[in-house]
C-alpha cells in the first residue's frame, strides 16, 4: 500500500529516479529469477550493513520508491515496494528487517518493513494483524519466524 506523500516529504527528483530504478529491478527479478535467490540477496545485504537504518532513512527510501512506481510500466505492490527498499538501503550499507506475512479469513499475504522497535514502517495500522512468515533482518537471518 503506498504511503502519502505530502508536499514538505516529497522526495527529490534524483531519489524519485532511483525509486524508480529499484522498483524496475525488484519486479523484473521478481518476475524471472526463483523467489529463493531474491531472498537470499536479503539476506546477503542484511549481512553487509554497516549499521542499521533509521525511520526516518526507511520512510525516506519508501517515498522515493512511491514517487519512482509511476514511472514503472508495471504494478508496483507490497513485495517490490518493501525489497526495494532492502536493496536501497543496502546499497547505502543500512539494514532493516523485511518481514512477509499472510492473514486469514480471506487470505491475504503482505511484505513490509519494521523499525528498529518492530513496528511496521509507512504501513496502515492493519498491518499488525498479518502472522510473520519469512523475517530477514542483520539480527535474525535465518528466514522463517516462530
Amino acid at each position: 500500500m503506498p504511503m502519502a506523500t505530502g508536499r514538505r516529504n516529497h522526495p527529490s527528483p534524483a531519489a524519485t529516479a532511483f525509486g524508480a530504478g529499484a522498483g524496475l529491478l525488484v519486479g523484473f527479478a521478481l518476475r524471472v529469477l526463483p523467489f529463493a535467490w531474491t531472498t537470499s540477496l536479503a539476506r546477503w545485504l542484511a549481512r553487509q550493513t554497516a549499521r542499521p537504518a533509521t525511520d526516518r532513512e526507511v520512510l525516506s527510501v519508501l517515498r522515493a520508491i512511491d514517487s519512482g512506481a509511476r514511472f514503472v510500466p508495471f504494478r508496483i505492490a507490497c513485495l517490490e515496494r518493501s525489497l526495494g527498499a532492502v536493496l536501497l538501503l543496502g546499497c547505502r550499507r543500512r539494514s532493516v528487517t523485511w518481514c512477509h506475512g499472510f492473514r486469514t479469513p480471506p487470505f491475504e499475504a503482505h511484505a513490509w518493513l519494521t523499525g528498529r522497535a518492530g513496528e511496521p514502517l509507512g504501513e496502515p495500522p492493519t498491518t499488525t494483524t498479518y502472522q510473520r512468515l519469512l523475517v530477514i533482518s542483520p539480527h535474525t537471518n535465518e528466514g522463517i519466524s516462530s
